[in-house]
């Protein structure tokens, strides 16, 4: 006798894949996927000197957007800013 896995067992399992492959594109940070609000945030810190002008913080209704919003924080910048 099979069982299939409870709904809310596959979203979870979803839901860490997705941290897992966030959090292996960007490793200085921390993923989080808020279960009430559905929304994803991404952490990072403590700041060096020299990167405390830059955001420490991000989120994102999918994770999709939250790893768009980290390419743009983590783009190299030119000299610029451009």
């Amino acid at each position: 006798m099979s069982t299939v896995p409870a709904a809310d067992d596959v979203e979870a399992q979803k839901i860490e894949a997705q941290k897992t492959a966030l959090r292996a594109e960007f490793p200085a940070w921390s993923i989080i996927h808020t279960r009430d609000t559905g929304r994803w945030w991404a952490t990072r810190g403590p700041l060096v000197r020299e990167d405390l002008n830059q955001a420490a913080a991000a989120d994102a209704d999918t994770p999709d957007g939250l790893r768009s919003k980290l390419r743009e924080l983590t783009a190299p910048r030119t000299r610029d800013g451009l």
